[in-house]
């Protein structure tokens, strides 16, 4: 599966455009899902899945093709292989609040490792024992190897309880904090819209 990251700085005021724009892509082959994310300082993120990487490449032609070019200019408009995607145990709710962090590459090949031991071994088992977790995503960036982290959650309080699990375990024997330095950037998002579930198949 990949993911389609896109970013504006300024995204529209109107709010009745975020349904619009969450049934437009939701319409395209190969979608999988989607999570539109608000900043408090205007800004607006979209994470939209896709089966393949031609759909995820395509989503914005057949947008056009339709409704014409977009209302608002992105700053960031990148595909990610999604290398994560798990439930959370509040996986059948609404998810109010999105962590966004994003990792600068190039990342060389004993961080990638350390992280995804990390997050596989250690972090994840907490994870899934938070309540307010609806969903947990890790997204790979190969040329540039690069790596985000979503976590969706029911309200702000359980996204830091999200948090406090994380910080709270312990390293396991082997690992190295040096390769485990954190995320370059982190965002405290709304959730705007979200769609779950992967759409019939086209």
């Amino acid at each position: 599966m990949f993911a389609r990251l896109q970013t504006m700085a300024d995204r529209p005021a109107d709010e009745s455009l975020v349904p619009v724009i969450a049934d437009m892509v939701s319409a395209h082959p190969g979608f999988a899902g989607l999570a539109m994310l608000a900043g408090d300082d205007g800004s607006g993120h979209m994470v939209s899945l896709w089966l393949t990487r031609e759909d995820a490449e395509l989503a914005s032609e057949r947008s056009a093709a339709v409704h014409g070019p977009r209302p608002f200019e992105l700053t960031r408009d990148e595909i990610y292989e999604v290398d994560v995607d798990e439930p959370g145990q509040a996986a059948g709710g609404q998810p109010a609040a999105a962590f966004l962090g994003e990792f600068d590459g190039p990342l060389s090949p004993a961080r990638v490792e350390a992280a995804r031991v990390a997050g596989t071994e250690r972090i994840g088992p907490v994870l899934r024992t938070i309540p307010g977790l609806v969903r947990m995503m890790v997204l790979w960036h190969p040329t540039e190897r690069r790596m985000a982290v979503l976590h969706l959650a029911t309200s702000v309080e359980a996204l830091h309880a999200v948090g406090d699990a994380v910080m709270s375990t312990k390293l396991l024997p082997g690992e190295d904090p040096e390769l485990l330095p954190g995320p370059d950037r982190l965002s405290v998002l709304s959730v705007a819209a979200y769609r779950p579930a992967v759409a019939a198949a086209r």
